[in-house]
């Protein structure tokens, strides 16, 4: 009597060819294009390794290739992460408490979520009067905790440990590229941490000022911020206490919304 074979190992699917293809896709929230040799540099895979598992990716449109041999997101990587961002709750929830802030500053108002196993951040959401930026907001990619407003008023609240990894990697300024000033970053969180909100100057956007207040989940982990940007020439800091209350208010609100206490 023939005996059944054994299912194979469910290990690829885990630690494998699924895991891969993910990692690569996730990279595209990063940044558009991406070069052989980077992408597999970046995911720490053989060059082959990570282009068979591009290779995979083409025929079902989630990954495509332009005229200078770049890998970019597939077309049906777009239609799927659009469709899953328009029904994210937080912003169903979130964009008219943004909507209100703007305007009530007439400044673009920024909604920030921490990605904590990342030990990162990103904008989801935004709110922008009629007048334009100088700059561009770059949404859904992961940026650092250590600069900004944006960033630090979240890591502030996160643990020694978590405080200490972040320092460790001394990432740069995603402005300029100036080195991260441990001694000044510490001081910075010690403030935040007092005062219960941020302020920085130029170091996300030239010539900006970001104002965040963070809000909390219902275990009191923090959970993400509210950040007002404004452009350094309509700035007044007298009325730095009038945003940031505003931005109390606005960061309550959507906290009661999404049923944290």
């Amino acid at each position: 009597m023939k005996q059944s074979k054994s299912p194979p190992p469910a290990a690829d699917a885990d630690n494998g060819t699924v895991n891969r293809v993910l990692r690569i896709l996730t990279r595209f929230a990063e940044k558009e294009r991406w070069g052989l040799n980077e992408l597999s540099r970046s995911l720490n895979l053989p060059r082959g390794t990570t282009h068979r598992l591009l290779t995979l990716c083409k025929p079902l449109n989630f990954v495509a290739q332009d005229e200078e041999g770049q890998y970019t997101p597939g077309i049906e990587l777009y239609r799927l992460a659009g469709r899953l961002a328009s029904e994210i709750p937080i912003n169903q929830i979130g964009d008219p408490i943004l909507q209100e802030v703007r305007d009530q500053t007439d400044e673009t108002v920024l909604l920030t979520l921490l990605v904590r196993n990342e030990l990162k951040m990103f904008f989801t959401s935004s709110a922008s009067p009629a007048h334009p930026l100088r700059y561009r907001i770059e949404k859904n990619r992961l940026e650092p905790l250590c600069w900004g407003a944006a960033g630090r008023s979240l890591l502030a609240f996160l643990s020694e440990e978590e405080i200490g990894q972040v320092v460790q990697r001394a990432e740069p300024s995603p402005l300029d590229g100036r080195p991260m000033d441990v001694d000044e970053l510490l001081q910075s969180l010690r403030t935040i941490r007092g005062q219960g909100y941020a302020v920085s100057f130029s170091q996300r956007a030239p010539g900006a000022y970001g104002v965040a207040v963070p809000f909390f989940d219902f275990r009191g982990e923090i959970r993400g911020n509210l950040t007002l940007t404004i452009p350094d020439f309509r700035f007044d800091p007298a009325k730095q206490d009038t945003l940031v209350g505003l931005l109390r208010e606005a960061a309550a609100t959507l906290t009661r919304r999404l049923g944290w206490s």
